[in-house]
């Protein structure tokens, strides 16, 4: 049976559509993964837009790929425009560059030298930075770093340039491993103060002297070698001159504002183009308190806090009354005190012991009296 061209068309259009947007979105990526000085973030950024679009509901896909494309056209015409760009030195303080942002102001800029030995016939290598804040007085702040370098008829050339994230800060050269690496620190908005930090090789001498170093993949590692029981939910300190972060540890049962699970210290090292962590340090606090707390001090410690947070409890059920009166009951929150005598006794002659029970009951007091 023929079936009707208007069919044929429609069916055409219903099946086609989503994957010519598909090679749009595509496309658009590629052009962008070959502009971009940031090929890590792309490919993070395109994974993760991925994952969103799995997500949604298939009828809003494509006014997702949409604007998917037009962001990533976007970008990549102001990274050509950056390409392209030259200034000088006393320009540096005082202008933005022409056309890749409407609104902008310079937060800082100047030079970092790396000395160079005359003797092994090793030049010094000048690294020219600009501090950027661009937005309007209604839009969110974006912050953005562009180094450069200079040309050899005294012009500084937009090298490389970093503009992710709602906080940038000046440039760090790092010397190891026997190479030159810049970091440029920065982090995201909000209360997780994730990073975006970049990190790129610098060869001074190359046509393109700064290429992107991978610092996400390591955090897969660090999750493999944590102990049991411990997460990192937030951005890390990173200490770039000395290629070190440390960061606080999570338990499953800690508020997001507050960690309890104690901290880590990373050491890396860079295999090829990705940051690795060469060394680790845990410290655990509860083994901690387990290897340096008497047993009995620390049972009664934790009865202490448990009771703590129960006596603000409000029983605005009959249920929530219940479970309450059983963990107060469990925790034996009425002989605390009489424990607490016994135990200044038992460690009368103990300036330590003695100093951590005060604590504990002090802590316990200032609770009690918060408003």
């Amino acid at each position: 049976m023929k079936r009707p061209l208007a069919a044929v068309i429609a069916l055409t259009l219903l099946v086609g559509t989503p994957v010519l947007a598909q090679e749009a979105v595509e496309r658009a990526e590629a052009e962008y993964l070959a502009t971009t000085p940031l090929p890590f973030d792309a490919r993070d950024e395109a994974r993760e837009w991925r994952l969103w679009w799995d997500e949604a509901d298939p009828s809003e896909r494509p006014a997702m790929e949409a604007q998917r494309v037009t962001e990533l056209e976007v970008a990549t015409w102001k990274d050509r425009q950056l390409a392209r760009y030259e200034t000088d030195f006393d320009s540096l303080a005082r202008t933005c560059p022409e056309g890749v942002t409407d609104v902008c102001r310079i937060d800082g800029a100047g030079v970092i030298i790396v000395p160079g030995d005359e003797e092994a016939g090793i030049p010094a290598h000048p690294l020219y930075w600009q501090q950027l804040r661009m937005g309007g007085e209604w839009d969110m702040p974006r912050a953005a770093v562009i180094l450069y370098t200079p040309t050899a008829d005294g012009r500084l050339k937009a090298a490389t340039w970093v503009q992710t994230a709602i906080v940038h800060e000046p440039p760090v050269v790092i010397e190891g491993q026997g190479a030159l690496y810049v970091a440029v620190p920065g982090y995201h908005d909000g209360t997780g103060h994730a990073n975006a930090d970049v990190l790129f090789r610098w060869t001074p001498e190359a046509d393109r002297p700064f290429s992107q170093i991978d610092i996400t993949s390591w955090k897969e590692d660090l999750t493999t070698r944590l102990p049991t029981g411990l997460e990192v939910w937030k951005g890390v300190a990173y200490r770039w001159p000395y290629l070190m972060a440390e960061t606080s540890l999570w338990q499953a049962n800690d508020a997001n504002c507050c960690a309890s699970g104690g901290e880590a210290w990373i050491d890396f090292r860079i295999d090829g183009d990705r940051l690795a962590i060469e060394w680790l340090q845990v410290n655990d606090r509860v083994l901690q308190a387990a290897e340096t707390t008497p047993a009995d001090i620390l049972a009664w410690a934790g009865r202490r806090v448990g009771c703590d947070h129960w006596a603000g409890e409000e029983p605005y059920d009959a249920e929530r009354a219940a479970m309450i009166a059983e963990a107060t009951a469990r925790l034996n929150c009425e002989g605390l005190d009489a424990d607490q005598a016994a135990l200044v006794e038992t460690y009368a002659g103990d300036e330590v012991a003695l100093a951590l029970i005060e604590r504990v009951a002090g802590a316990a007091a200032r609770e009690a009296g918060a408003p």
